[in-house]
């Protein structure tokens, strides 16, 4: 089931790589995407699924996000035994392929196998609300909430032209759909998820407060995959609501978002 997606995806890659970078950085990435699954397909031990998520976190490092890039960073790290981070990776890609199976499955396998798995997170309300739209993708919700804000102008427009009354009710209904697809867009954007939901990578013990001085919040320390929300944000640590046991301060360096 853990495995690389690369023909039709590596081409559809390529493809929207070169649209964002300068062609030496295009073809430098592009290098380095087909050697990460190079080295997955050859890898024999943690350290060789370790150095194919280097490569793919080079990538994301140079500003490309991708499902496509996520999803095998979450493999690369699930194969390395790396569960939080994998779980982290997964999370980034669903929004980009929100119905994959096969990226379903494999996050529901990695949070299996997390030695630190809590009790699943509370959705956040506009998951409720706006749950029509978990079957788009985010570029998809952009392009669709952009369209119909360019389109609703545009109906007044003929409107007033053509001195059609009943085309402001239809420009009305097009402007209250772009606004919850914009709403949408910007509730449920990568970087909003980023924001506000994180996992523990390795283990660590959460404290009371910012430091090693105060005593731990729980009674045994968090363990690799442990999800959370994300309550408050320092230069070294991180306050967050961990489902079932509380709430408790972690050092950065343990926290994947």
């Amino acid at each position: 089931m853990i495995r690389f997606q690369g023909s039709v995806a590596t081409l559809v890659f390529f493809l929207t790589f070169a649209s964002g970078l300068s062609a030496d950085r295009s073809s430098d990435r592009q290098r380095d995407f087909l050697r990460s699954i190079e080295l997955f397909d050859a890898a024999k031990s943690p350290e060789d699924f370790r150095e194919s998520a280097l490569l793919l976190e080079s990538i994301v490092a140079d500003g490309f996000c991708s499902g496509v890039v996520f999803y095998n960073l979450g493999n690369a790290y699930y194969r390395a035994g790396e569960f939080g981070r994998a779980i982290s990776n997964y999370r980034k890609a669903k929004p980009y392929r929100p119905s994959d199976p096969l990226l379903e499955a494999n996050l529901q396998q990695a949070l299996a196998s997390a030695p630190g798995k809590l009790p699943d997170l509370p959705r956040p309300w506009w998951d409720h609300v706006l749950f029509w739209t978990e079957s788009i993708d985010y570029p998809t919700r952009v392009a669709i909430a952009l369209s119909l804000l360019v389109l609703a102008p545009l109906i007044v427009l003929c409107a007033c032209l053509f001195h059609r009354k009943n085309l402001i009710w239809l420009a009305s209904a097009v402007t209250g759909v772009a606004v919850l697809f914009v709403t949408d867009a910007v509730l449920t954007s990568p970087e909003n998820a980023r924001m506000n939901r994180a996992v523990i990578t390795g283990e660590t013990v959460a404290r009371k407060g910012i430091g090693k001085d105060y005593e731990a919040a729980f009674d045994s320390p968090l363990k690799d995959g442990a999800e959370f929300v994300v309550l408050q944000e320092t230069n070294g640590w991180t306050f967050g609501r961990f489902s079932g046991i509380g709430d408790g301060w972690v050092r950065n360096e343990f926290v994947a978002k």
